[in-house]
């Protein structure tokens, strides 16, 4: 498990044969990019998967002025949303109609309405350990060409990284109980 940014970025560029950097501006071409390109990163990974350990609920206020066609609330999202994975009425229901526009949940629920969402967490010390090995694998992925000028090598790595985060996502996702509830007998299925 990555402790810092600094590692993350560190064991994509050892992948890669470079040599490793102290800050994200030591002045290197390696930091430079890493400086660049880790925010993206960070927000990509964490959005290709529901995270545990980025994992967070919100209760929203809907907004004063209704949108203006299609939906009856406007909700506003929490800064910090990388995605919203489910969305829940107030009487407990998962509300089936939904969509995301410019940082506002439109919908036809009323007031409270509750969000499961992926937030935007900066601290790698609370990333899975096979996160951050999937990051370090995007971020290598993405510094691969403009270090190296190899396609080939480039390539290699974003295989190497979809590798890994299908492991890490397999991993994640036997943690913890499913949202959803399974009929109890074959009948109960059958009649649902």
């Amino acid at each position: 498990m990555a402790r810092s940014v600094i590692e993350i970025c560190n064991n994509a560029l050892l992948d890669l044969g470079e040599d490793p950097i102290m800050s994200l501006d030591d002045g290197s071409k390696g930091a430079q990019l890493c400086s660049r390109r880790w925010p993206a990163v960070r927000d990509a990974v964490l959005r290709a998967h529901p995270w545990n350990c980025a994992m967070a609920q919100a209760e929203l206020a809907a907004g004063t002025e209704a949108p203006l066609w299609r939906w009856e609330y406007v909700y506003s999202l929490p800064s910090d949303v990388i995605r919203v994975v489910r969305v829940v009425a107030s009487d407990g229901t998962d509300v089936g109609q939904w969509e995301i526009q410019g940082g506002l949940i439109l919908c036809n629920e009323q007031a409270p309405l509750f969000i499961s969402y992926v937030r935007r967490e900066s601290d790698p010390a609370r990333y899975d350990a096979m996160l951050s090995e999937a990051m370090s694998a995007r971020l290598g992925a993405m510094l691969a060409y403009p270090l190296s000028g190899s396609t080939s090598l480039a390539d290699a790595c974003w295989q190497a990284y979809r590798d890994k985060l299908c492991e890490a996502r397999g991993v994640d996702a036997r943690e913890g109980v499913p949202e959803t509830t399974m009929p109890m007998s074959w009948l109960g299925a059958k009649l649902a």
